[in-house]
């Protein structure tokens, strides 16, 4: 059975015993059975332990084996210690579904972790699958079947069905937010807590909810990303079903071990990794758990947005002045008003009103109430305007009333429509109710509502993305031999199969062949040993530049030999390299490749010198990317301008940079994984028209064998 079979009865159970259960309704044992007597349960209620021969009205059975029916979902609500002895007992009664509650696995150290792993082994073997352990339980909101101890189980009020679904691998978080999200009037379909995470994972849920056809918006408050591939997978799913995914992710913790042979390790920690990969594949990024409710709250319209193009309304001109920064800050555009737009919102507004964007119409709106609700009905009809921002801080039956139009004039136009009220609960209370109440999205601060639709503008614009180009036809088979360290001479090669300028030159693995051939080079030249224990040659002082004659080429071979036999007397040395010295005006960059744990091949570009040893200029995204990719990795850059050209520079060859990132990010997903790291550094990207050039690389392969690379 699938894991999204298992999901399936997991929240839509017809039966559930509850192994392990108390009559204390207060303790953890207990409130699994109080909670499902609470919301009603319709279907069959086992509770299990020999201790009790009834339970809040119900039988109490010694053991699952001794339950007369069939059991769709078990609750695990025992020692870890006994769950060996509990899945024999699963295995023989033939229950395949477990959320088990209990700590003591891997979270508590080695013991508990084979402990876990012998748990995991011995479901696997009788067809059992598990959620959890360590975990507080699910919730089917839609029809209320809580399934845990989650204190927002024991609402009185009830839950509020709707259209988000929410996997949360901790539960506090998770159920909290849930609480949270309830009040603002956000309804779920359904909330499942994951825990350590066993065997059903935070990722599976979300791909369960994203085809599930009654949850519209899915979320997931995740520790760790449990499979890569698969979320990259889900985005497809996300895009295809216009389903956002918003993804709340804790801990801050570097990649791996920090490499040694090149710069772009240190550059792909997994924050970092886990945004640009998130901002790649069209998952929405929130910060705290306000932000995923903010977000919740506007994706839950249905709505979307043609493009970044706002107007915002205002009473206040301070306000619309706030709004007006946060726009820039996040890349919103505040719209220009057609001429007709504006000549029309002039005759509406009083003469000291402003019709420019943001729209201020002063505090007549008071006497005059029209004036708000008259310019947002000149606005939904401007096919100029992607969203439209309204800010109040009318209170009383006049904020009642202003609200009520609003929810009119948001009923009849797909156009978005999010409204900030700034002031008390007491005096704007009911007209902030009255919009949750008919889903228009309504925030407290102006930064808050910008924030929620920035969101929703990347999801809208991501969602419409086509897809117009394929990977090239660089495959497997025109790698050669992966494994080892590959130095510049073999790295080089391969860069000139992708169509990438590499500098001329020979290898002389010796004095003789050096002496034998030094004439033949167009000088200057540029020498540096080749060794692949020496991948930093410059420190060992293995390169020698503005050779400008054979007799000097002789020199600069000797003063290699005795600084690298100095800075490393047991390495392997190949030779040396003799090649052309490119000039021309450049700006430095570096490519690279690194692999990653959760997300396997990444490539990492940034503008070399200062930019990346002090600044960390460096942008990522995952193998492969296609040219849109690549032009948004570079503009990400701090140092974008100077390839763009400032202060008299010309501007760089932008394309053809693009073209590189392209070929090597192509390259790296047909190596099939087996790139540990690659680095090009430098990468020259000169004036506009004359292209790149890569003047070193190094890739490091995950398979150890060494292959040769001098002769060729």
């Amino acid at each position: 059975m699938s894991k999204k079979q298992a999901l399936d009865y997991l929240l839509n159970p017809s039966s559930i015993a509850i192994v392990g259960v108390s009559k204390d309704f207060t303790s953890i044992s207990g409130k699994p059975l109080k909670n499902l007597l609470h919301h009603k349960f319709t279907g069959e209620i086992y509770p299990v332990n020999p201790k009790y021969d009834e339970i809040g009205g119900l039988t109490c059975y010694p053991s699952l084996l001794d339950i007369p029916g069939e059991v769709d979902v078990a609750l695990i609500a025992v020692s870890s210690k006994r769950m060996m002895q509990i899945l024999d007992q699963c295995k023989e009664k033939g229950v395949h579904h477990l959320v088990l509650f209990g700590s003591g696995f891997a979270e508590v150290g080695e013991e508990g972790a084979a402990l876990q792993k012998e748990v995991l082994e011995k479901a696997k073997q009788s067809g059992i699958h598990i959620l959890g352990p360590n975990c507080v339980g699910l919730l089917n909101v839609k029809k209320a079947i809580p399934m845990g101890f989650a204190t927002s189980f024991e609402t009185v009020a009830g839950f509020k069905s709707g259209p988000v679904g929410f996997a949360s691998q901790s539960g506090a978080v998770g159920f909290s937010l849930f609480g949270m999200a309830q009040e603002e009037n956000i309804g779920f379909s359904y909330v499942v807590n994951t825990g350590n995470q066993m065997d059903i994972h935070s990722i599976d849920c979300i791909e369960y909810m994203l085809e599930d056809v009654d949850t519209k918006v899915v979320a997931g408050y995740l520790e760790g990303i449990p499979d890569g591939e698969l979320l990259i997978k889900l985005s497809s799913v996300s895009k295809e079903n216009d389903k956002p995914v918003i993804l709340l992710k804790s801990g801050r913790s570097e990649l791996g071990q920090q490499a040694a042979l090149s710069h772009t390790a240190s550059l792909t920690g997994s924050d970092e990794t886990f945004r640009a990969v998130a901002k790649q594949y069209g998952f929405i990024i929130v910060n705290d758990l306000d932000d995923m409710i903010d977000a919740m709250k506007i994706f839950s319209t249905g709505k979307r947005a043609k493009g970044n193009r706002v107007v915002t309304i205002s009473n206040s001109g301070a306000a619309g002045i706030v709004m007006a920064d946060y726009s820039e800050e996040l890349g919103l555009e505040m719209v220009q008003l057609s001429e007709r737009t504006a000549q029309k919102v002039k005759e509406l507004i009083p003469s000291y009103g402003s019709a420019l964007n943001p729209i201020d119409v002063t505090a007549q709106a008071l006497k005059e109430q029209h004036i708000l609700t008259e310019t947002l009905e000149l606005l939904i009809h401007d096919p100029d305007v992607d969203a439209i921002v309204f800010q109040t801080t009318f209170g009383g039956e006049l904020g009642l009333k202003i609200c009520e139009k609003i929810i009119e004039i948001d009923a009849k136009t797909t156009k978005p429509i999010i409204v900030t009220i700034t002031g008390t609960e007491e005096l704007t209370g009911e007209g902030r109710l009255a919009l949750q109440n008919a889903g228009v999205p309504v925030y407290a601060t102006s930064y808050k509502t910008m924030v929620a639709l920035k969101h929703l503008v990347d999801f809208s614009l991501f969602s419409t993305r086509t897809k117009t180009e394929e990977l090239g036809a660089y495959s497997n088979g025109n790698i050669g031999n992966p494994a080892g360290v590959w130095t510049e001479v073999k790295v080089k090669e391969t860069l000139s199969k992708l169509g990438i300028r590499v500098p001329q030159g020979k290898v002389f693995a010796n004095k003789e062949q050096l002496q034998q051939h030094k004439n033949e080079l167009k000088y200057p030249v540029v020498c540096k040993v080749l060794s692949d224990e020496i991948l930093h040659k410059t420190d060992a002082g293995g390169v020698k530049v503005n050779i400008k004659n054979g007799d000097e080429l002789a020199a600069a071979y000797d003063g290699i030999m005795q600084a690298v036999t100095a800075y490393n007397p047991s390495a392997r040395i190949e030779g040396v390299l003799a090649e052309e010295m490119i000039e021309g005006d450049a700006i430095e960059l570096f490519v690279g490749i690194k692999d990653d744990p959760q997300f396997g091949s990444l490539i990492v570009c940034g503008l070399g010198g200062i930019f990346i040893e002090v600044l960390k200029d460096a942008s990522i995204r995952k193998a492969p990317v296609n040219r849109l990719e690549a032009k948004e990795m570079l503009m990400e850059l701090k140092g974008y301008p100077l390839l763009e050209g400032i202060r008299g520079s010309a501007k760089k060859d932008i394309n053809k940079l693009i073209d590189t990132l392209v070929k090597v990010s192509e390259f790296a997903f047909h190596a099939n994984g087996k790139i540990a790291e690659m680095d090009i550094n430098p990468l020259w990207v000169f004036e506009d028209g004359y292209g790149v050039a890569a003047l070193d690389g190094v890739i490091v392969w995950k398979e150890k064998d060494r292959v040769t690379q001098a002769n060729r």
